[in-house]
């Protein structure tokens, strides 16, 4: 079940490492008084389900995915609980649960994907 994050106080934050890659510089983040989960503020920060949405459409439209193809991948994006957080998510980990996702219906790699983003 997804939480509906609660901010701490300013008062209350806990220092963590600014990004999940460099543990050396630390930081003051906020956490969530429901689950505990600490809210990223990296650089490498989570996208919304609707973002994920979007690049599959662009995936559809350039790899030319059948219909069902495109329904079965986001059946299973919706169901992925982290694709709807963007609280205690990395984007990175977001777009390998992406890419996983997707490669499981149609032949996809990781350039693929770089070069359909970044035309």
């Amino acid at each position: 079940m997804i939480c509906t994050h609660v901010t701490c106080g300013k008062e209350e934050k806990v220092w963590v490492p600014r990004s999940h890659e460099n543990g050396t510089d630390v930081e003051k983040h906020p956490w969530c008084k429901n689950c505990g989960d600490v809210k990223n503020i990296s650089d490498d920060r989570p996208k919304n389900i609707g973002y994920w949405m979007n690049v599959l459409a662009i995936i559809a439209s350039e790899l030319d995915l059948a219909q069902v193809q495109k329904r079965l991948i986001a059946k299973k994006l919706q169901a992925c609980e982290d694709l709807h957080d963007t609280y205690g998510t990395f984007g990175s980990a977001q777009e390998e649960l992406f890419l996983s996702i997707v490669s499981e219906h149609c032949c996809l790699k990781q350039l693929d994907l770089e070069t359909i983003l970044y035309k």
